[in-house]
C-alpha cells in the first residue's frame, strides 16, 4: 500500500515538474522572439547611423512623426540614433542574461525529471515483483 502511495506522489510530482519545464520552454521561446526583434532593430538603427555619418553638416534631415515629416537637426538625429542603439544593446544584454538563467533552470528541471522517472521506474519494478 505504501509503495502505491509513493508511486502516485512521484507521478504527481513528475507532472508538476513537467508543467514547470513546459512554462520555462515557453519563456525561452518568448525570449528568443524578443531578442530577434531587438536584433533587427539594432541592425536598422546601425544602418541609419551609417547613413547619417555620410551626410554633410548642413544637410536636411527629416523625422517621420505619424503621417508628417518634421525637419530635425543632424546632430540631434545622430544623438537620438546613438541613444536608441545604446538602449537596444542594453536590452539585448539583459535578454542574454535572462536566457542564460532560463536555460540553467531548464537543465536543472530536466535532471530532476530524469531522476523522478528513474524513481517511478524502480517503484514500478518493485511493484511488479510484489
Amino acid at each position: 500500500m505504501a509503495s502505491s502511495a509513493a508511486f502516485r506522489d512521484a507521478q504527481r510530482d513528475l507532472e508538476n515538474k513537467a508543467n514547470d519545464l513546459s512554462k520555462l520552454q515557453k519563456d525561452i521561446a518568448k525570449n528568443h522572439q524578443l531578442r530577434k526583434k531587438y536584433t533587427i532593430q539594432l541592425g536598422e538603427n546601425e544602418l541609419v547611423l551609417k547613413e547619417l555619418d555620410l551626410l554633410t553638416e548642413g544637410a536636411n534631415v527629416y523625422k517621420l512623426i505619424g503621417p508628417v515629416l518634421v525637419k530635425q537637426d543632424l546632430a540631434e538625429a545622430n544623438a537620438n540614433v546613438r541613444k536608441r542603439i545604446e538602449y537596444i544593446s542594453a536590452e539585448l544584454k539583459r535578454l542574454d542574461a535572462t536566457l542564460q538563467d532560463l536555460e540553467e533552470k531548464q537543465n536543472s528541471k530536466k535532471e530532476t525529471i530524469l531522476k523522478l522517472q528513474e524513481k517511478i521506474q524502480s517503484l514500478q519494478a518493485g511493484k511488479g515483483k510484489a
